[in-house]
């Protein structure tokens, strides 16, 4: 029984995350790049940024960034991901790829208006689907 509890213990401290330090955070490699929005007339950019994984546990967890149904990037702890989007509305859907975390699929209807950016936190609830929470 107890060894049941400390599996449980870990998974879970391994699918956590602590505060991100904005100066140790990395873009996403262009091999995990999938889609360009490149910039319009109208439109503002999109930051998701993910926390680092506590003292290096949960390394291995990736997650999918779906934009409009496209699948775009691939983020990993302690990264981030700036995109530019066209004035309206758009759906940004996160998902687990590879790696050792659960989550369940979550997305986030956002509606941009022209020249005001947004930064987002990709954050994973125990529990909870996967959601982006704004932090500006």
């Amino acid at each position: 029984m107890k060894s049941i509890f400390v599996v449980l213990v870990i998974v879970l401290v391994g699918c956590s995350s602590a505060p991100i330090n904005f100066a140790s955070s990395n873009p996403v490699p262009r091999d995990r790049v999938y889609a360009s929005y490149p910039k319009f007339f109208t439109g503002a950019y999109v930051t998701v940024r993910r926390d680092p994984a506590p003292s290096g546990i949960g390394l291995g967890c990736e997650n999918e960034i779906y934009i409009d149904n496209i699948r775009s990037y691939t983020i990993l702890p302690s990264e981030y991901v700036t995109f530019f989007l066209t004035e309206g509305k758009h759906v940004i859907r996160v998902d687990t790829g590879r790696g050792s975390c659960q989550g369940r699929p979550g997305s986030e209807e956002i509606t941009i208006s022209n020249g005001i950016s947004q930064e987002y936190k990709l954050i994973s609830p125990p529990g909870e689907p996967l959601r982006l929470f704004r932090v500006m």
